[in-house]
């Protein structure tokens, strides 16, 4: 939307860092903060969130920044101690507070902009390594009057808000297709340090890499592969044992559930590519034509003998299940979408939370007998990775 300009841009200090969880912390089931809305009558407060962005495409981080909008991002208006107003930014990244009628143009205002974002009810937040309830913020001071701009730099807390606007991309892809938002998602990071486990998942949380040489909060991929595993654990369901899994061959069921991640994320990009920056290198796989860093792998296709696989088999049989088929790829037959996907993971293994063992057979099988997929075109889809895999017939 277009905001009106405040009759002086001033901005007496920018601050930057956490701000601890106030009084007004929604609770973990709260159907999200309401929007910022301009007001018929009395004073309103405007403004602007961004935050810079660290450019990537397939060969990895461009070096360029580019200034993006922080979509739907808490906001809130202070004079000293006090809440005035609080709401969500639009998907400009800009907001509009009331201030009420009492406002003098030439008092200061604290506007405090946080890393946490409400989208349909779906809430996500960034906080801290090591205080769950000290969020990621931004914040601004000026006169009532000033039109408040703030910018999360990528090296400071940029990183906090990517995180958060990459998350606000995944709810708008699922928050049609499932019922009750989930409890909030709390991603746990700090810049410049890692965790042991690179990444990982576990009871609403996301404990994200921040090392230097490993800046998984830049790495959008890698921010939505971990989402991914949060969809799973509230909507569908996978029974994957966990543990490593990078550059290897693993048991069936931590091939599916890391492979479903995977093609989660590609799922919300809408680009079957998956880019990791670590090390001072990126490590990037092409889901479609069978490739890591350009180069062809021998175990991208076929299993063990004792049925070990690598993730990639199963994001890139999810990935030609879901989008359209090509010239270049005249096995690919399927094109379930969107509707397909959420139909098969939520509406069928979501439904029945008793499954034993969740692997790809299985999603096989959903194909055929939920997606109503022809069984000769999904044999074609694993005959491709030389995936041993027979149709068993539908109950």
């Amino acid at each position: 939307m277009s905001l009106p300009r405040g009759a002086l841009a001033f901005l007496a200090a920018l601050v930057v860092g956490c701000v601890d969880a106030p009084d007004t912390e929604p609770e973990p089931h709260d159907a999200g903060w309401p929007d910022a809305q301009a007001v018929s009558h009395g004073a309103v407060v405007v403004g602007a969130v961004r935050y810079e962005d660290r450019v990537f495409d397939e060969g990895g981080f461009t070096g360029a920044l580019e200034a993006r909008p922080a979509r739907r991002v808490r906001v809130q208006l202070w004079r000293d101690v006090a809440l005035l107003a609080e709401g969500l930014t639009e998907d400009d990244g800009g907001f509009v507070l009331p201030l009420g009628d009492e406002a003098r143009a030439d008092e200061t205002l604290r506007v405090v902009a946080r890393a946490e974002a409400a989208y349909e009810g779906h809430t996500v937040r960034v906080a801290d390594r090591a205080r769950a309830a000290s969020v990621y913020a931004l914040e601004a001071e000026g006169r009532a009057d000033a039109r408040f701009e703030l910018l999360a730099r990528a090296d400071d807390v940029g990183g906090a808000f990517n995180v958060v606007d990459v998350s606000v991309d995944a709810f708008a892809l699922y928050a049609p297709h499932v019922a009750a938002p989930a409890p909030t998602l709390t991603y746990r990071w700090e810049r410049g340090r890692a965790y042991d486990c690179g990444s990982c998942y576990g009871d609403d949380e996301i404990s994200l890499g921040g090392g230097f040489d490993d800046t998984d909060e830049y790495d959008d991929d890698i921010v939505l592969h971990e989402l991914g595993h949060y969809f799973v654990d509230h909507y569908g369901r996978d029974t994957s044992p966990a543990g490593a899994h990078r550059d290897r061959q693993v048991e069936p069921e931590l091939a599916y559930g890391e492979g479903l991640a995977y093609f989660f994320a590609a799922m919300v990009t809408g680009r079957p590519f998956i880019v990791d920056t670590f090390r001072g290198s990126n490590r990037v796989i092409d889901l479609e034509r069978l490739l890591q860093n350009g180069e062809a792998k021998s175990d991208f296709r076929g299993v063990t003998a004792d049925g070990r696989l690598r993730e990639e088999i199963v994001a890139g049989v999810l990935w030609d299940a879901y989008d359209a088929g090509s010239a270049e790829e005249p096995f690919d037959r399927v094109a379930i979408g969107l509707d397909g996907v959420m139909r098969v993971l939520v509406d069928h293994f979501g439904a029945d939370r008793v499954w034993r063992s969740i692997v790809l057979d299985d999603f096989l099988e959903a194909l055929v007998c939920v997606a109503g997929v022809p069984e000769d075109d999904a044999e074609a889809l694993a005959a491709d990775r030389a995936y041993p895999w027979s149709p068993a017939g539908c109950p």
